[in-house]
């Protein structure tokens, strides 16, 4: 008969493999970075430093890090206000046994210039009461309603490996032409759209998935422009038969150089404006199961042949894997080890008995 473990146990043995994991993830972070690390989890018995996110940017100092532990309720909302590195776990809840590090409103407030956000999962991350946003890098998150740059100064951010979804509105990137100057939006997922560019601003390897909910739109406006933005190397996938083509409401056209657009079904779009494109071309991705928005079992790589391959200005591919970026689906921090198998080598633990656990892990470059 298997080996069961002793009910007496049974809890403190929980108690001892969540403190196991999170000493371990500890490790990997100060063996990865030279700042001060500070751990969050909002379940008790996790033996992580603070229960709140705001707890430990209270307690850190600028150019620290924050450690946000996946769990089944969501964090309070917070201000960050101070230039801090945030750090979740990846927004794919199968990373760790269907939890992920979620928080619904993310703001940003005062001075909060390089500040990193990486592996998180919200609705919304944007400004409240922002001065210096300045060299953000907001990179493998996941957001359901908006990122904002739309207060202060949030100028050269780096927007790369996102995944905008449709979860409760259609997901917004929303700057402001004249407070937001070189930023790059480059390798997301965008089930939305972007608003307010000025030219020094750059969009590029996207893949835009639209399908308009009221069924009735005939135009999609995906880039909303005042000056025309550098709009290069990405993908226009359309679900809706109605969709006839892209637009914007801005007083300068947007030109596109060397993108892609597909309707999978219906009457073709209407070419895009400029040079290189690939007007109603099917991407050839690598597997779609069931359907475009069915993101964590998707495989949006391109298969052999496919004409997006080498078809960017740069001469790689077209969409979200061109200039060479890992983009990962399940939103992991990159140059983060995390573990990937853990198996306990002995089923049965009496008082006084260690817990043998043997971890194995690796990181992305």
């Amino acid at each position: 008969m298997k080996p069961v473990l002793p009910t007496n146990r049974k809890n403190k043995s929980q108690v001892l493999l969540k403190t196991i994991l999170t000493s371990l993830l500890l490790c990997f972070v100060f063996n990865s970075f030279s700042q001060t690390v500070h751990t969050v989890d909002n379940r008790p018995e996790s033996g992580a430093q603070f229960l709140q996110i705001h707890e430990a940017i209270a307690a850190a100092n600028p150019g620290d890090i924050i450690y946000v532990h996946p769990s089944p309720t969501a964090y309070q909302n917070t201000t960050i206000n101070k230039s801090v590195t945030i750090i979740g776990p990846g927004h794919n809840p199968a990373n760790y046994n269907g939890l992920r590090a979620h928080i619904n409103y993310l703001y940003l407030g005062g001075s909060v210039p390089n500040t990193v956000i990486s592996g998180m999962s919200m609705w919304h991350c944007g400004p409240n009461g922002l001065s210096d946003g300045s060299g953000l890098h907001f990179i493998n998150n996941r957001v359901s309603i908006s990122l904002s740059a739309s207060q202060g100064t949030c100028n050269d951010w780096i927007v790369e490996g996102n995944y905008f979804d449709v979860s409760y509105s259609a997901a917004v990137i929303n700057t402001h032409a004249t407070i937001t100057n070189n930023m790059q939006i480059r390798n997301n997922i965008i089930e939305g759209r972007i608003t307010n560019l000025n030219h020094t601003n750059i969009v590029t390897n996207n893949l835009f998935i639209q399908a308009d909910p009221s069924g009735d739109a005939q135009v999609f406006n995906g880039i909303s422009s005042i000056t025309s933005p550098i709009v290069t190397n990405n993908m226009f996938v359309f679900t809706d038969p109605d969709i006839t083509g892209l637009t914007n409401s801005g007083s300068t056209p947007v030109t596109y150089t060397n993108c892609l657009t597909w309707k999978i079904s219906g009457a073709d779009l209407t070419p895009l404006s400029g040079t290189g494109n690939l007007d109603n071309t099917d991407p050839s991705f690598s597997n779609i199961p069931t359907d475009l928005y069915d993101f964590y079992n998707n495989d949006y790589t391109l298969q052999g042949g496919s004409s997006a391959i080498g078809a960017a200005t740069d001469g790689g591919d077209i969409g979200i894997f061109g200039r060479g970026f890992p983009f990962d689906t399940t939103g992991r921090p990159h140059s983060m080890p995390h573990p990937t198998e853990m198996t306990i080598t002995n089923t049965v633990v009496q008082p006084g008995q260690d817990l043998n656990v043997t971890f194995k892990a690796t990181q992305k470059n």
